[in-house]
């Protein structure tokens, strides 16, 4: 179910850009280069912002407020559509205006779903996903709308979270600064999709079918996307240059669970399923030695609370090792840590660092361990999607993208 809460077009007959760029805000340092830098002598593409959201209050209030500003600084050129999963309550007066779309999905269904709705509804040739406690750096939209007309092959792009996270406490801090490190440090050509801060062409989004729709939580609805998008020959790039803040606050047990019910048991079933495992982003070489050495310092651990007394230089001299490879490895994210927050803020993220890759590690053994023997389906997300056409039985092309979707 589908209702249109708010509907209004703004487009004109080219559907093209008739503002300036965003001015860039003193907290989102311009780092990072671009990938493509010169700007096109082309048109730049049409873009459709998509946001959804679960409340209308909390951080959603301040990140679409940023968004807000994009569209009026991106004209005609630029729209955004909010979708609330689930019966929205009355939406903020904010939203009533020019450019926007709002809509609801009737229930509670995911955010696949939820994009999925904005997406068919988006009047851009570009989408740009962007989750509802993300805010966006005021140059975004221009980079991704340069991006996409500078290289007419790039198929989708994604960015990273700046390195000054909204909340303070130490795993939010850990959390964020673990993910903006791991984006900036494989800028490039990437095998995977982020719907966080990440843009794609609408007509390839359709033809794919969007994001499975069988994923009802947050999880890897987005790397499964990126996936398909890849096994099809489309070209993803990483830049770093396209920066958000993160205003999610963690606890320790948020993320432990996050990490194991909707990022590693769900991945680890899409790498069973396509019988290969990615060389990118934390599960490169350098995640993967990290892993060993994580798990090898468990075990030597627990070795010397069985061991005999004699054991213990053994394992102490093991466990060593294990830390020492672990920090030699990512020696680059904890001196990130050391210079944005300290010494103390240092030594927490490698016990967190230390404990993230022990769960992964074991998680993804566990399932590894059962797809192998037991032949079990994964759970979520039927990966025989990969190459089917949208539900609907609609091309891209059939998509009217310059009319309001009211009467669709």
């Amino acid at each position: 179910m589908r209702r249109d809460l708010f509907v209004e077009d703004r487009r004109d007959d080219t559907g093209l850009a008739g503002g300036g760029p965003a001015e860039q805000p003193a907290d989102f340092p311009a780092t990072g280069a671009a990938l493509s830098a010169p700007l096109p002598a082309a048109p730049r593409p049409s873009l459709s912002i998509v946001m959804p959201t679960i409340s209308w209050t909390g951080s959603f209030a301040s990140c679409v407020e940023r968004c807000l500003d994009l569209v009026d600084a991106g004209g005609d050129g630029c729209d955004l559509v909010v979708v609330f999963d689930g019966v929205a309550p009355p939406p903020p007066a904010s939203l009533d205006r020019p450019g926007v779309t709002v809509l609801e999905t009737g229930e509670r269904t995911g955010p696949a779903r939820a994009r999925n709705l904005a997406a068919e509804a988006a009047r851009g040739e570009i989408l740009l996903f962007v989750d509802a406690d993300v805010e966006l750096a005021g140059d975004v939209v221009e980079r991704v709308r340069t991006l996409f007309a500078c290289e007419p092959d790039r198929v989708a792009v994604f960015g990273t979270y700046d390195d000054e996270p909204r909340a303070s406490g130490t795993v939010s801090q850990f959390r964020n600064l673990l993910h903006h490190h791991t984006h900036v440090a494989h800028a490039g050509r990437a095998g995977t999709f982020w719907s966080g801060c990440g843009a794609i062409r609408a007509a390839s989004f359709l033809d794919l079918g969007g994001f499975d729709e069988e994923y009802r939580y947050p999880s890897v609805e987005d790397i499964e996307l990126g996936m398909r998008i890849v096994a099809a020959g489309g070209q993803i790039d990483l830049d770093p240059s396209l920066r958000c803040k993160h205003a999610k606050t963690w606890s320790l047990g948020s993320m432990i669970y996050t990490d194991i019910v909707h990022r590693a048991r769900p991945w680890t079933h899409l790498i069973a399923a396509s019988h290969s495992l990615p060389d990118a982003l934390n599960i490169d070489w350098r995640g993967r030695a990290s892993g060993v050495c994580a798990v090898g310092m468990l075990v030597a651990l627990a070795a010397g609370l069985v061991l005999p007394a004699k054991s213990l230089p053994a394992v102490g001299g093991m466990a060593l090792a294990c830390l020492i490879g672990l920090v030699v490895l990512n020696v680059d994210f904890y001196r990130l840590c050391l210079r944005k927050r300290g010494a103390r803020f240092a030594v927490a993220s490698v016990a967190l660092h230390w404990l993230y890759y022990v769960y992964s590690s074991i998680t993804f053994g566990v399932v590894m361990i059962q797809e192998a023997l037991l032949g079990l389906v994964r759970p979520v997300a039927c990966h025989a999607r990969c190459s089917e056409p949208s539900s609907t039985g609609e091309s891209a092309a059939a998509i009217s993208r310059s009319r309001p979707i009211a009467g669709r």
